[in-house]
């Protein structure tokens, strides 16, 4: 069966779907806090709308603090790639007639530790075909470099950091699926489960592969003090049916802790016996 969307279906559900990832995942932190971030990030939010002969297009990006300028250069950057590119295809002279052309793209800061900042692109952009193609990014900028960076960029060893992140999604997403299959097997047979679960394995094992294009689309996790682990984002179909949206795991800081270059390890905390206050004093 073929699945339709238009393409402000689809970027509205994409949007929602990535909105309520990143406040629903508070590693131990109320969602509130969270929310009243990104509010505060959008409250003088600058649109970029437009439309001509057949397409439409609505850019929304945050209200920035000055001192986060190669976060907001970053995002434009970004903003006038996407655009170019849809109109660039709806201007086309070989375009095949059919629905208007739509992109919609809206940015939000959905993280802020003491010493980064995170934020998401999220949208759809539909120019022909079944449905529009999903638009999923992340920025985060190094507040003490003044530089945008990447997951690689953390690690004293990439290729290391990038294997204990891909193992905890690994182990994370094989979870979440047998529960599924636990919670509503469905009328398959035992051997239909067997194949569906060693199908979607596979599925999660390409998607997860420690390798930096699996994983551009990260948040360093926590608000306001030093980050508690990084927020993996995987879009439609990475590693789950495109029906199931973006799929975002949490990986604690413990998990990678060691791993990190010296100069950032003072950016992430890590419950251990050793930073744990002694009994009895407060």
């Amino acid at each position: 069966m073929t699945l339709r969307f238009s393409a402000f279906t689809c970027a509205i559900a994409i949007f929602a779907c990535v909105a309520g990832l990143l406040v629903s995942y508070g590693c131990d932190r109320s969602p509130a806090p969270l929310l009243r971030t990104a509010a505060a990030a959008v409250v003088q939010a600058e649109t970029d709308a437009g439309k001509g002969n057949g397409y439409a297009f609505q850019i929304v990006y945050p209200d920035l603090q000055p001192e986060w300028k190669p976060l907001g250069d970053a995002i434009r950057q970004f903003a006038a790639a996407q655009k170019k590119d849809f109109i660039t295809a709806s201007t086309a002279p070989d375009r095949a007639a059919g629905p208007d052309f739509n992109l919609t793209l809206t940015f939000a800061v959905a993280r802020h530790t003491a010493d980064f900042v995170s934020a998401t692109a999220s949208g759809s952009s539909f120019t022909g075909g079944a449905h529009g193609m999903p638009i999923l990014a992340s920025f985060n900028l190094d507040l003490t470099s003044g530089k945008i960076v990447q997951l690689p960029d953390l690690f004293a060893a990439p290729d290391a950091g990038l294997q204990a992140i891909a193992a905890e999604c690994q182990r994370q997403l094989d979870g979440r699926f047998d529960a599924q299959l636990r919670n509503d097997p469905g009328t398959m047979t035992p051997a239909q489960l067997a194949a569906a679960t060693q199908a979607r394995r596979v599925w999660i094992d390409k998607g997860t592969a420690p390798i930096p294009a699996n994983f551009t689309t990260f948040l360093i996790d926590g608000l306001d003090a030093p980050a508690i682990g990084i927020a993996v984002i995987f879009p439609p179909y990475q590693v789950a049916p495109y029906v199931d949206g973006p799929q975002q795991v949490e990986v604690p800081a413990k998990v990678f802790y060691d791993l990190l270059k010296p100069g950032y390890k003072a950016a992430f905390a890590i419950d251990t016996e050793a930073n744990k206050p002694a009994q009895g004093v407060r």
